[in-house]
């Protein structure tokens, strides 16, 4: 989830420690280890759930696991796998060294010719269609802040059929997320009441807070926002080792002047592959009576969010961690549990058949 261009992914480089001094899996996880302890968002929050003891096992089994591994490509996926124990959503080990290994089987499937997209979970930008007389249809694979012009302009071009068709179908099937903000032009179609939108607290450590401090001197940022990221700053580095409500608004509530009569009946087709913002639009969505959600569980990954990007003081691995924590946990988590359906669709359904049945069942077929 994230709120306007505070949150964008940062790169940070740790200054180099004693790490450095001997770069090998076990040095690389130490690190690992050590800066995610003090910085994810999340980290006290699984281990007030797991317990220390099975944390501690954890660690002792890939202690010994790195210790045999002198290949950092393999050290970093097995440090990928380390970090599964606390959540499998904004968060992970990449290897950024030089790589020595040639994969020519991706090399030839790079090469081939990128075919017409017939089925519309192959579709990479939004498109819409009216599938049938009462029944509208637009496709969002992706809430990437880069496609929200696209996603825009698809529905206004076709706002005037939408807001006079009965029922309308959003397709987010293995939508990842992305931004807030591209998928704002779809909440005034299903509005029927206010919204409310929960929160997050950021943690604050030096290493997080350095990230905010970077965007306040950002060139890019008019002054603004920078004034605006400076006071965030300012409050983050005089709370270290607190979780910050940076807004001082736990809750916010969206509301529009109108509520559209048409359409009536609003089908989400969702997966297990929506994740993140995705996540976020379907919180919201949900609260709308003209809402149902269809389809599989989706991924389950929201709660902590707001991914940071670290560099190892050797080079060659990145951690990714979160640096906020929602306000809906412990009460409401959505992390690897995911949002179910309303209406759960059976692997005796097709996935090119999703479409038909919602359509069908939005129209009273069944």
């Amino acid at each position: 989830m994230k709120r306007s261009v505070l949150f964008l992914w940062i790169l940070v480089s740790l200054p180099i420690l004693n790490f450095a001094q001997n770069c090998n899996c076990e040095s690389n996880f130490l690190w690992v280890k050590k800066t995610f302890e003090e910085n994810d968002a999340g980290f006290q929050y699984i281990i007030s759930k797991k317990g220390l003891d099975a944390y501690a096992i954890h660690n002792a089994l890939y202690l010994e696991k790195v210790k045999k591994l002198s290949n950092n490509q393999e050290c970093a996926r097995l440090l990928n796998q380390w970090v599964r124990f606390f959540r499998n959503g904004h968060i992970g080990v990449n290897y950024v060294g030089k790589t020595t290994e040639v994969n020519n089987q991706a090399k030839k499937q790079s090469e081939q010719p990128i075919e017409k997209v017939q089925n519309p979970l192959n579709a990479k930008k939004p498109f819409f269609e009216k599938i049938n007389e009462s029944t509208a249809y637009i496709r969002v694979p992706d809430f990437e802040i880069t496609e929200k012009d696209a996603i825009d302009s698809v529905i206004l071009a076709n706002r005037k059929i939408i807001l006079s068709t009965e029922n309308f179908i959003i397709d987010v099937r293995n939508n990842p997320g992305g931004s807030d903000a591209s998928y704002s032009s779809l909440i005034p179609l299903l509005y029927t009441q206010p919204i409310r939108t929960v929160g997050a607290l950021f943690y604050s450590t030096d290493l997080n807070n350095q990230r905010m401090l970077e965007l306040s001197q950002n060139p890019d940022f008019d002054e603004e926002s920078k004034q605006t990221f400076k006071k965030y700053y300012e409050k983050l580095a005089a709370h270290k080792g607190e979780y910050i409500d940076l807004f001082d608004k736990k809750v916010n509530i969206t509301k529009q002047d109108t509520a559209y009569p048409y359409p009536k009946n609003i089908g989400i087709l969702i997966n297990e592959n929506n994740g993140s913002t995705t996540e976020q639009f379907l919180l919201s969505a949900m609260q709308s009576k003209k809402v149902k959600l269809y389809g599989r569980t989706t991924k389950g990954m929201l709660d902590i969010s707001n991914v940071n990007i670290v560099t190892s003081p050797c080079g060659d691995i990145e951690l990714y961690y979160g640096l906020s924590k929602s306000f809906r946990i412990p009460e409401f988590p959505v992390d690897d549990i995911g949002l179910q359906p309303d209406v759960f669709i059976d692997k005796t359904i097709d996935a090119n058949e999703w479409i038909n049945f919602v359509s069908d069942h939005l129209n009273g077929k069944f």
